[in-house]
């Protein structure tokens, strides 16, 4: 488990370091990153759950309260997530929509999809149980 909690820290490090570090040439020339696919658990979840029948949602405050329209969005936080954060620092205008979201057609997966369902996990099994996008599937 501990392995788990240093990589998982090794690879928020990277991304964050391209982010910062890429933030000066995405404003001189084109986009450097032309999508953002995000897969992952409740910390990066955009509101997938929110479109499925499981008991972890965030569709309700105080999630949401210090978004752009102070209302709840799915995401489990009160603001933005690392991968909206790390969006913007890429020079996004938009973030990724949730893949089951009624957005996420057309031009707006142009920019990306975002796959992640608060619980599930590296096991099929745990993700079943709470009725959550298996990683299999996503």
């Amino acid at each position: 488990m501990h392995a788990y909690y240093y990589c998982r820290k090794v690879v928020l490090f990277l991304v964050f370091a391209f982010a910062s570090i890429s933030r000066g040439y995405a404003q001189e020339s084109t986009t450097l990153v032309p999508a953002i696919i995000t897969f992952g658990d409740s910390v990066v979840d955009v509101g997938n759950n929110d479109y499925l029948p499981t008991i972890f949602k965030a569709n309700y405050p105080p999630y949401g309260r210090d978004f752009a329209n102070h209302e709840p969005t799915g995401r489990f936080c009160n603001g933005k997530l690392a991968t909206d954060i790390t969006a913007e620092t890429l020079g996004f205008t938009t973030f990724p929509p949730a893949y089951l979201s009624p957005e996420a057609s057309g031009k707006n997966l142009l920019i990306g999809a975002n796959f992640a369902s608060a619980g599930s996990g590296y096991d099929d099994k745990a993700a079943m149980m709470n009725h959550a996008i298996t990683l299999t599937s996503k």
